[in-house]
């Protein structure tokens, strides 16, 4: 009954603001993110514990506390986003520019499929109008959400894009799948990687941090591409495609390698647009007991 009375909640809302102006809808949404900062106590102390690990000294408490606002104002407009996908689609080459499509047409041209290597920056579920608009197949690995009502919702929202999303449990096969295909297939890497990840540094201090892109590649031998669509006004995005990461031929340690640069990457983009990204997630905890740091270890039966 609780999950279906969110997702009652979650229609009625999604009803109405479809209905407003962008700019309306915009401005609401950062009022709820605001609203949400300022009571969400435990999520605004992530944030600025992070923000003072990441920035220290170089960045006043008063510049910290904006930032950690702002991302909070991002976050609920990056829902916004996911639940006006049916507006913003209808005239959607108006409300996006895409730089660097060429370094996404050359990868694929290789004909082993690409890995999309982004994160929660920016409008994070907008990236998905790079493939509506280039008529690029891509899947989009995602975890399921526990109301399975909002859950078959939201799944319906990113189809609307023409993406295909792989629940996170079947995510190495149903990866491997769609680039046999020569297909893309997006991977987030900016969240706690657990212990199964490795311990690679991320503004200056060691977290775990997911290898999967650098795995798969090395198993399909697809190409890894960085992407990221960012906010750049008022249902303005610029989707960004990066040139590829390619694995290192004759590197032992390729795994770590690969995945060091990927977060350099990350973490260079993020620096650029502090506010646009989800400072609010346990990004560094505690290193597990069982954590690994496995040499040339290639993606297989266990990952499954």
């Amino acid at each position: 009954m609780i999950y279906l009375f969110e997702f009652c909640v979650v229609q009625i809302l999604d009803f109405f603001l479809s209905r407003l102006p962008f700019s309306l809808s915009s401005w609401l949404a950062k009022r709820a993110g605001d609203i949400f900062y300022r009571g969400a106590f435990k999520r605004r102390k992530i944030a600025l514990e992070n923000l003072h690990r990441a920035y220290a000294d170089t960045l006043s408490l008063a510049q910290k506390i904006t930032i950690a606002r702002k991302s909070f104002e991002n976050a609920a407009l990056s829902i916004l986003d996911l639940f006006l996908i049916k507006k913003i689609k209808k005239s959607a080459s108006r409300h996006f520019v895409i730089k660097g499509k060429e370094n996404l047409e050359a990868a694929l041209s290789h004909g082993k499929g690409v890995i999309l290597v982004t994160s929660h920056l920016g409008s994070w579920e907008c990236l998905e109008f790079l493939f509506y608009l280039t008529h690029i197949p891509c899947s989009v690995i995602v975890k399921n959400i526990k109301n399975p009502y909002l859950n078959k919702k939201i799944d319906g929202l990113r189809r609307e894009t023409t993406v295909t999303p792989i629940p996170k449990k079947n995510a190495i096969r149903g990866a491997m799948a769609e680039l046999k295909k020569n297909h893309v297939v997006a991977v987030l890497i900016d969240q706690w990687g657990g212990k199964e990840g490795l311990w690679i540094d991320f503004f200056g201090s060691l977290t775990s941090t997911t290898s999967l892109p650098a795995r798969l590649a090395k198993k399909t031998d697809c190409l890894l591409v960085p992407a990221y669509c960012l906010r750049k006004g008022i249902a303005r995005y610029e989707i960004q495609v990066l040139p590829q990461v390619p694995l290192p031929p004759h590197e032992e340690d390729w795994e770590t390698s690969v995945t060091t640069r990927l977060n350099k990457m990350l973490e260079l983009h993020i620096r650029r647009y502090p506010e646009q990204w989800s400072w609010a997630h346990r990004r560094w905890k505690t290193k597990p007991e069982t954590s690994r740091q496995v040499k040339g270890r290639i993606a297989g039966s266990d990952d499954r």
